[in-house]
């Protein structure tokens, strides 16, 4: 999944990121045809990454507020979605007074889908978790700082040391907002709690933090960066005693408190799992599946396609249980996956740079095999490296985090070492093809690359469409040959059973009120998993409800348009033009995808 830094603020409707356009970045090219709609979009961008300073660094934006945080209270919030509903209405009187070409009209229309998702969103906003562990808000203020934040000259470490002293006001305005939904019932669930607290008291390991002689992941991120600069060491080491200061007077205290606030948390939190336990539980769960999806699909609806989807994978995998010679049940065979050596690399230095040297063989081979897939390709690149250590106690095995639109930072594929039992070699392949090529770096590298569009649509990521192609993306390679080795083939399907599994436990969590043991049972009863790892992902779809369920929708409906697009077309059907179609409008909701498959049918056919 891509590793999105900004999904807390949008979700509180800070900024409403996903709803604008980047347009001022270099290379960026005309945003509409119409010029009213062009200098709408202009306007209503600056408009909202002036409220986000966070979201400005995360792109890289000119002139970017780094030496700040967003604001995330809920007075900000309702002013964001009055704007929202402000510009909404401006946006739909210009497009009813004037005669638009059909870029304009889709451009209208998913301006209007994302202002009305934002809207929907900012209605639900007092039941999300803000320190759940998985995306909370603890998580982003480090990975800001050591991800995120440029450090190219000495006016960059300024801003990063006023950040850092910024802090503890973020973090009071944070506690304050946590406290607010918990004084309405919005408590994560005591495992949830526990894992947030493990993590903040993580990120304070280390110097300055705790006396030790070993420095903390922040302070060794800024000693590296201060080091790497062009400046008189006399000046370096002023730079570095001020940085440990602001850490020691500033982070320090801030995560020391934040600390309390979570810990007394966990003794408010209770073992139930799902959101029905929520005020109005089961229509805001139908809400987040609905936003994750962008269709209208029940529970049930859901919870069924993934039992039907899981018996349909169990069947292929019994296929190539055969092919091994395995003798025994799918059971077995799941047992045999998890506990023979020959699978797994040591948890050792030279196993993880092992694991990381054959990841990029792999996208390097993939790379060069699509180029009869695809006519649009990305200019960014993708660097293949480890988490911090520190966060990957709550983080998936490995997530995809965006390069920025002038290059200066690549597409990130991050892996997860903290246990080598759940990064299995028959699994190596389609976790890499997932993240990077051809998946999310692919898909989001030239979405960003796209200049001709505004880029509310080149930065937009409704789930269902790019986890969708990262699923999709998974099973693209087995048709151009790789997956050579049955067990990466099963590997393969591993994958995409967990992605059914999913709909089966998401929705049994959540609308069928299982317990997280129940779910985890079902993981690892049905999946070649372990169980720590099935555990962890339950985890997870209890922290970000819904989310999870996209994957599976989203490549069903990208799987189906292709049928459907080789049915109609037969002899002229071209997979590049119609992994091109589905590429080159930036990521859409799934009705509107397949209207414009619809539409790229119609013009071949004429």
């Amino acid at each position: 999944m891509p590793l999105d830094l900004t999904r807390r603020s949008f979700l509180r409707g800070t900024a409403a990121v996903a709803l604008t356009a980047a347009t001022g970045l270099p290379g960026r090219a005309r945003a509409a045809d119409d010029p009213r709609l062009a200098a709408f979009f202009e306007e209503t961008w600056a408009e909202q990454m002036a409220r986000s300073p966070e979201s400005q660094t995360y792109l890289r934006w000119p002139g970017a507020g780094n030496d700040r945080w967003d604001d995330v209270s809920d007075a900000v919030a309702d002013e964001s979605a009055a704007l929202v509903r402000t510009r909404l209405e401006q946006l739909r009187a210009l497009a009813g007074s004037a005669d638009l070409s059909p870029a304009d009209r889709l451009n209208v229309r998913l301006y209007d889908h994302a202002a009305r998702q934002a809207l929907e969103d900012h209605r639900w906003r007092l039941h999300d978790y803000p320190l759940e562990h998985f995306y909370g808000r603890h998580l982003s203020f480090p990975a800001m700082l050591t991800d995120i934040q440029p450090i190219r000259n000495r006016a960059d470490v300024d801003a990063w040391m006023a950040r850092v002293r910024a802090l503890p006001a973020a973090v009071d305005q944070t506690i304050a907002m946590a406290e607010t939904r918990a004084a309405l019932g919005a408590i994560p669930p005591k495992f949830s709690v526990l894992k947030s607290l493990g993590a903040i008291l993580g990120t304070l390991e280390g110097a300055p933090f705790d006396g030790s002689a070993t420095d903390s992941s922040l302070l060794a991120d800024i000693r590296k960066d201060i080091a790497a600069l062009d400046l008189p060491p006399a000046e370096k080491d002023t730079l570095l005693a001020a940085a440990r200061t602001a850490l020691a007077e500033s982070f320090g205290p801030a995560y020391r408190r934040l600390a309390d606030y979570v810990e007394a948390l966990h003794g408010r939190a209770d073992e139930n799992d799902g959101v029905w336990k929520l005020p109005e539980g089961d229509a805001y769960y139908r809400a987040c599946l609905k936003r994750h999806t962008t269709l209208d699909l029940s529970p049930d609806e859901v919870h069924e396609t993934g039992l039907r989807e899981v018996a349909r994978i169990h069947r292929d995998m019994h296929a190539i249980m055969a092919q091994t010679g395995f003798t025994g049940s799918l059971q077995d065979f799941f047992r045999f996956l998890r506990d023979d050596p020959r699978f797994y690399l040591p948890g050792t230095p030279e196993g993880h740079d092992a694991y990381l040297a054959e990841a990029r063989r792999v996208l390097t081979e993939v790379e060069a095999a699509l180029d009869g897939q695809f006519g649009i390709k990305p200019k960014a690149r993708v660097s293949v490296q480890r988490f911090d250590p520190y966060l990957e106690g709550s983080r998936a095995i490995a997530q995809y985090g965006p390069g920025t639109p002038d290059g200066s930072r690549p597409g990130i594929y991050y892996v997860n070492f903290s246990n080598m039992k759940e990064m299995p070699l028959y699994q190596l392949e389609v976790l890499a093809f997932h993240e990077a090529i051809p998946g999310h770096h692919l898909q989001i590298s030239i979405a960003q690359e796209l200049t001709d569009l505004p880029a509310f649509r080149r930065f937009a990521s409704p789930t269902a469409y790019v986890e969708g192609w990262g699923l999709y993306s998974e099973r693209l390679p087995k048709e151009l040959g790789f997956y050579k080795d049955p067990y990466a083939d099963f590997g393969r399907l591993s994958f995409e059973l967990w992605r059914a599994i999913r709909l089966v436990v998401d929705t049994g969590i959540h609308a069928r009120r299982w317990t997280r043991e129940q779910a985890t049972d079902y993981f690892v009863a049905n999946s070649s998993f372990a169980r720590e790892t099935a555990a962890r992902e339950v985890d997870r779809y209890i922290a970000i409800p819904g989310q999870a369920c996209a994957y599976m929708i989203g490549m069903l409906k990208i799987l189906d348009l292709r049928e459907k697009a080789r049915t109609a077309l037969g002899g002229r059907f071209d997979i590049r033009a119609f992994h091109d179609t589905v590429l080159r409008n930036g990521a859409v909701p799934l009705a509107i995808l397949e209207e414009i498959v619809d539409d790229w049918i119609a013009a071949t056919k004429a």
